[in-house]
């Protein structure tokens, strides 16, 4: 009876042993399925998110405006948030590669990886709020700026064409406001007024160049930081999928 009991215990642990590890297959499998589907999706993100930064870093107008206005630091925070997108475009190749071959050398690259993009990515979307929004501090450097420009109105032509260039374009009139020009007792340019009414704007470029720049800083920062917060649930899935697959080869 004593033998019989004992290997009846041994049979039972047995059995715990194969429920166990069975259950521990059936969680892992299930978190390859999540890590799949929210790595496709932050994929597709990260493509957006890259597509937008080329759209924002070579269109031609943007560019033109950028450039003439001497605000290349502008580029560095949509520099940094393009970095990040490929490199979550990379890592979530990774990921699901990590998840199919439970590998969990992959998973821990992942882990370590989605912490670097999560860090760029909201790193340089805080660089494009703080640099890229009409309350952000770029609008008073725009309005020294543009004002500076007019001052050498008369006799630089790279400035005259600058200044030229944005009023006729996005709609303006100054750095300050179109009293730039009466400061220096200059009289207000053709291009300070509506080519079909003939009224004159009465916003400051300050005013619109930082309205034009919102919108692409808007779009980019808040693709980007969207991408950060599901990245948190991301970190979660594959801290677990990690445990998961070492208690399975303990």
């Amino acid at each position: 009876m004593g033998l019989g009991e004992a290997g009846l215990g041994v049979g039972y642990g047995k059995m715990g042993s194969g429920k166990g590890r069975g259950s521990m297959d059936e969680y892992v499998e299930v978190l390859q399925y999540v890590i799949y589907v929210f790595n496709s999706i932050f994929f597709l993100a990260a493509s957006g998110i890259f597509a937008v930064g080329l759209w924002i870093r070579f269109d031609k107008d943007t560019d033109q405006f950028v450039s003439g206005l001497g605000m290349n630091f502008y580029w560095t925070g949509t520099s940094i948030i393009m970095a990040g997108a490929a490199l979550v475009m990379l890592t979530s190749f990774m990921a699901c590669c990590g998840a199919y071959f439970r590998n969990t050398c992959m998973i821990l690259i992942y882990k370590a990886m989605t912490v670097v993009t999560f860090i760029m990515l909201l790193g340089g979307a805080s660089y494009v709020l703080d640099h890229g929004l009409e309350g952000s501090k770029i609008y008073p450097w725009l309005q020294e700026t543009i004002r500076n420009q007019i001052h050498r109105y008369q006799w630089d032509v790279a400035a005259r064409r600058n200044v030229d260039i944005l009023q006729e374009y996005i709609g303006c009139c100054g750095g300050y406001s179109s009293g730039d020009y009466d400061a220096i007792h200059l009289p207000h340019p053709d291009t300070c007024r509506n080519q079909i009414t003939g009224n004159e704007y009465g916003d400051s470029c300050a005013e619109v160049f930082s309205w034009y720049l919102e919108v692409r800083s808007g779009w980019i920062s808040g693709l980007a930081l969207s991408l950060c917060f599901l990245q948190c649930f991301s970190m979660v899935f594959a801290f677990c999928m990690y445990r998961g697959l070492k208690d399975m080869r303990k």
